[in-house]
C-alpha cells in the first residue's frame, strides 16, 4: 500500500474543478466554515499536481473565507479528465446531497460513460436499456423512471435560467429537493401544458387578426365570434373588425345561429357571405368541420367556400377527418378547404398589398379534390 503523503499548500495555488459548480453548484459554507474554526482542523484536500481540486472544495472555500494562507492536501495524480471526473464523482459519494445534485451526478456519469463506450468501440458499458436503472440506483435517486422524471426537472431548471426566469428555476427546483421528483415533475409538465395552451390561444388569436385584416380588404365587412372579440392583437382588439350583429342572411335561425359560432366570416357589400374560416391550432379538428358540416346539411346549396386554418403539423389529421364517410356524403371534400397557417402567416402582408379578389386567399388552399387532380 502506497504512503500517503500530506503536505502544506498555499490556497491561492488551487481553484475549482470546472465541472464542481455545475454539479453541486455555488454551496453555503458558514457552518463548515465555524466547525473548523473553532477546531483548528480541517480534513486534507484531494488535488491534482497543477493545483485542480477532486476533493475539498466546501473545505478550500471554508479556509479561504477564513484567511488561511495553506491548507493541507493529498495530491493526486490522475490519468485524464475523465479518470479526474469519476474521482470527483466517487470523492463525494458519501457527503449529503440534494435531488439535484445527486441528478446532476447521474448526468456526468451518463457522461463518462458514453467517453468511455467510445474508447471501447461501441461494447455495451452499463447494458443495453439499463444504463438509467444503474445510474438512478448508483447516485441514490430510486429506480430508472424516477432518475428519468429527476433529468427532465433539472433540464426545465436549466432552461428557466438561461433566459433568465429564475423565480420558475427557483420554484422547480424548491419543489424537486423540499417535497419530491414526482411534484417537480408534475410541476413542469403543468407549466409546459399552459405554454402550449397559450401558444395555440396566441396563434388563434394572431389568425383572427390575420384573417379580420384581409377579410375587410377583400370583401369590406368581417363577423368575429363574440367570445373572441375581447382578445387583443398589435394593441387592436377583435371586435374593432366586426360587425356589431350579425345580419339576416336567409337560411333557417339554426344555420344562421352556426354562422355566428365560426371564427371569422366574411361578407360583402349586400351582408351575403363571401367566406367562412375555422382555425384549429390544437383543439379537435373534428369539432370545428362538423360545425361546417351541419351548416351544409342545413344550407345544402351552399355557395361560398369553407376553409379551416391548421398548422402544417396537423394537415394529416384534416385529411383523414374529411374522408370520413359522413363528411364525403355531404361532398365536404369539395365545399371545405385547408390553408396551412404557416402559410398564411407567411404572405398575408403580400394579400393586403396586391390582393383585390377571393382567389388570393383560395391560392393558399389546399383540398383533397385538388390532391386528386
Amino acid at each position: 500500500m502506497a504512503n500517503i503523503q500530506i503536505k502544506e499548500r498555499k490556497i491561492v495555488e488551487l481553484h475549482p474543478h470546472p465541472k464542481n459548480e455545475g454539479i453541486y453548484g455555488d454551496e453555503d459554507i458558514e457552518q463548515l466554515a465555524q466547525d473548523i474554526e473553532r477546531s483548528k482542523w480541517v480534513k486534507p484536500l484531494i488535488v491534482t499536481p497543477e493545483g485542480t481540486i477532486i476533493s475539498g472544495h466546501r473545505r478550500w472555500k471554508a479556509v479561504s473565507y477564513l484567511g488561511w494562507v495553506t491548507v493541507p492536501i493529498e495530491e493526486k495524480e490522475f490519468t485524464d479528465e475523465i479518470a479526474e471526473l469519476e474521482a470527483l464523482l466517487l470523492e463525494n459519494a458519501n457527503r449529503e446531497k440534494s435531488i439535484e445534485q445527486k441528478c446532476r451526478e447521474g448526468l456526468t456519469w451518463e457522461a463518462i460513460e458514453r467517453t468511455n463506450s467510445r474508447q471501447r468501440q461501441g461494447s455495451k458499458g452499463f447494458g443495453v436499456g439499463s444504463t438509467r436503472d444503474v445510474i438512478a440506483k448508483r447516485v441514490g435517486i430510486g429506480s430508472g423512471i424516477n432518475y428519468e422524471k429527476a433529468r427532465k426537472v433539472v433540464s426545465a431548471i436549466d432552461e428557466a435560467l438561461l433566459v433568465g426566469n429564475l423565480a420558475k428555476a427557483e420554484a422547480l427546483r424548491k419543489k424537486l429537493n423540499h417535497k419530491s421528483v414526482n411534484a417537480a415533475f408534475k410541476m413542469i409538465t403543468s407549466i409546459e401544458n399552459t405554454s402550449e395552451t397559450q401558444h395555440s390561444e396566441t396563434q388563434h388569436t394572431r389568425m383572427q387578426w390575420i384573417l379580420a385584416k384581409l377579410g375587410q380588404k377583400l370583401c369590406g365587412s368581417v363577423w368575429i365570434a363574440s367570445n373572441d372579440r375581447s382578445r387583443i392583437w398589435e394593441k387592436e382588439e377583435l371586435g374593432s373588425f366586426s360587425m356589431d350583429s350579425l345580419p339576416q342572411l336567409g337560411i333557417r335561425d339554426n344555420a344562421q345561429k352556426i354562422v355566428a359560432l365560426i371564427d371569422v366570416v366574411w361578407l360583402s357589400g349586400d351582408n351575403q357571405i363571401t367566406a367562412a374560416f375555422e382555425i384549429e391550432c390544437t383543439t379537435s379538428i373534428y369539432s370545428g368541420l362538423l360545425r361546417m358540416a351541419d351548416l351544409v346539411a342545413l344550407v345544402p346549396n351552399l355557395n361560398f367556400p369553407l376553409y379551416v386554418v391548421v398548422p402544417q403539423s396537423r394537415v394529416e389529421k384534416v385529411k383523414k377527418e374529411l374522408s370520413r364517410p359522413s363528411f364525403q356524403a355531404l361532398k365536404m371534400n369539395q365545399k371545405c378547404n385547408w390553408i396551412v397557417l404557416e402559410d398564411l402567416s407567411q404572405e398575408w402582408e403580400a394579400i393586403m398589398k396586391y390582393g383585390t379578389e377571393l382567389d388570393a386567399i383560395n391560392r393558399l388552399s389546399d383540398s383533397l379534390n385538388k390532391i386528386k387532380k
